[in-house]
């Protein structure tokens, strides 16, 4: 009797185990990012596009030519004085320009400048072209800086911090961004990424990303846009969390069950093993 009572827990315990393995390769599919890439393949993504301005973003533009105080209109440079209000100038700031509507930039001295649709660069080039067609500096003597101040993307979910992000680079690609935002948590799902984005128009498109495969850096959400969106669903047992009271782990009658049930299979353990 006491060889069939061992020979059963044994049993048990081999099965606990078989199902704690089993469990834990399923959760390793479930965590690994690219499983069926392999060393060395090359993944031919979409093409990247730089990012183009549009209305509603503000562009800082830092002009450098010959003449300091065409350099300083055109950046819009404002000074900041003393505490004493005298008439001496310190430090200065630089105020960014606001793409309106239509598209376009005011600048000092230029007037309207188009700049929607262009690449930072792009708008470099026209700044400076202008610059020198108005006479304000002379050829070859213009360098012209263009930077967005308030493209941002926003990640939500399951990441370590969620939050809005600003994008300082024309080229952003969805694991760079995930990584801004503290990657994912082990209870984020990645096969389930959506990234929300809004064109020109309102409209809105929503891609769905499985970050466990190579496809994703197919979609055209692989690069990450401004407004973009990026949310992690979370897994079945977040969801599940969240069917529950959270200071239920946190409470002592909890822990008091759970203490009297480990008592109770112990010395069940102990009895069978005894006999």
């Amino acid at each position: 009797m006491l060889f069939a009572d061992i020979k059963k827990l044994k049993t048990l315990i081999y099965g606990f185990a078989m199902t704690l393995l089993l469990t834990g390769c399923g959760a390793e599919k479930n965590v690994l990012y690219i499983q069926n890439a392999a060393p060395e393949e090359v993944v031919a993504s979409i093409e990247h596009s730089q990012i183009k301005v549009e209305p509603g973003d503000e562009l800082m533009i830092f002009v450098s030519c010959d003449d300091l105080e065409t350099s300083q209109k055109l950046s819009l440079m404002a000074g900041q004085r003393r505490p004493d209000f005298n008439n001496t100038y310190t430090t200065s700031i630089t105020l960014p320009y606001l793409v309106n509507d239509k598209g376009d930039i005011d600048m000092p001295n230029l007037g309207a400048v188009h700049v929607a649709g262009l690449t930072r660069q792009q708008v470099a080039n026209l700044v400076a072209q202008r610059v020198v067609d108005a006479k304000m500096a002379k050829p070859g003597t213009v360098n012209v800086t263009v930077n967005f101040s308030n493209m941002t993307f926003s990640a939500l979910g399951e990441v370590a911090k969620p939050g809005t992000f600003n994008i300082t680079d024309d080229r952003l690609t969805v694991l760079e961004a995930l990584s801004m935002a503290g990657d994912l948590t082990i209870h984020g799902r990645r096969d389930k990424v959506w990234v929300i984005r809004e064109d020109k128009a309102g409209n809105r498109t929503t891609h769905l990303l499985d970050l466990r495969t190579t496809d994703f850096m197919k979609s055209p959400a692989y690069y990450i846009e401004q407004n973009d969106v990026i949310y992690v669903e979370p897994d079945e047992v977040r969801a599940g969390q969240s069917t529950l009271n959270e200071n239920t782990f946190k409470s002592v009658s909890f822990w008091t069950s759970f203490v009297s049930i480990a008592i109770s299979l112990t010395t069940m353990i102990v009895t069978l093993t005894r006999k």
